[in-house]
């Protein structure tokens, strides 16, 4: 009996042995755009990765084979020195396998962009202005407005009849109406909470012949058909710097600012849609 008892214990234990071993790690690998002005910064289920590059590795703990596992990987990206994108996915694997994860690729339902509001000199304000040759029955409509300047300033200098502006801070929003009060404008300018990527809060289109932009080329993008859909044919279109999706300006130029610097300004002419 002695002997059946330690046969059996030795059986027992090296199943055990056997079981504990049936662990493996996983590796994911994880694909950032190439081109960014700062090095992504990369989170695995909250964890954030030590590695540097455009590719990635993360060698998950010994996970019990068998099993399905669901990770969250977050990447917060920097493309240009004023926009922030937040991507994440969530990958289903099993122990011991490898796999890769795109994050190259825009996600326009979940990806989370943020600009940041840097100011247009009011010489190039009035530069784009004169490009969209805004006149006083325009009424100009300013995504992503910041302080209002590009709104301000038409109205005031160029007796615009009306300036329509929205933005996502809602501290921006109060900083644009106190602006407007304090250079006398108030009372023909309409500042709004909103996100320029959705189409209740881009409702001033429909009434703007003139849309000044400043937008980092993602949010452009995205942006780009609600301008072309939602605009009146003939509303004129001027941006500071940034393009606006793949749709091609109908004219591009360089202008010089007091301050000694170049500055590149876009032109668009809404066209009617064709049905």
């Amino acid at each position: 009996m002695r002997l059946l008892s330690i046969s059996l214990a030795i059986v027992f234990g090296l199943a055990g042995l056997a079981n504990a071993q049936e662990k493996k790690a996983s590796t994911i690998k994880i694909l950032l755009p190439e081109r960014t002005y700062k090095e992504p910064v990369v989170t695995v289920e909250g964890v954030q990765t030590k590695s540097t590059g455009s590719t990635r590795s993360f060698t998950t703990p010994a996970l019990e084979v068998g099993k399905t596992f669901t990770y969250k990987i977050e990447a917060l990206i920097d493309p240009n020195n004023y926009t922030k994108i937040t991507r994440s996915r969530e990958v289903t694997f099993k122990a011991g396998e490898e796999i890769s994860v795109d994050l190259r690729v825009e996600d326009k339902k979940n990806d989370k962009i943020v600009v940041r509001w840097v100011p247009t000199p009011d010489d190039i304000v009035d530069k784009m202005a004169e490009m969209a040759k805004i006149g006083k029955d325009d009424v100009v409509f300013d995504p992503g407005c910041g302080d209002a300047v590009m709104l301000i300033r038409p109205v005031k200098m160029l007796n615009a009849k009306k300036g329509i502006g929205i933005d996502y801070d809602p501290k921006m929003v109060e900083k644009a109406k106190e602006k407007a009060k304090s250079e006398g404008v108030a009372d023909k300018i309409v500042i709004t909470q909103g996100d320029v990527t959705v189409e209740k809060d881009m409702a001033g289109l429909k009434e703007s012949s003139v849309v000044l932009v400043y937008m980092g080329d993602d949010l452009g993008a995205r942006m780009s058909p609600l301008i072309q859909s939602m605009c009146k044919p003939g509303t004129r279109v001027v941006s500071h710097r940034f393009s606006l999706g793949d749709w091609k300006p109908d004219k591009t130029i360089t202008v010089k600012g007091s301050d000694g610097d170049e500055y590149t300004l876009h032109y668009w002419v809404v066209k009617e849609q064709k049905k």
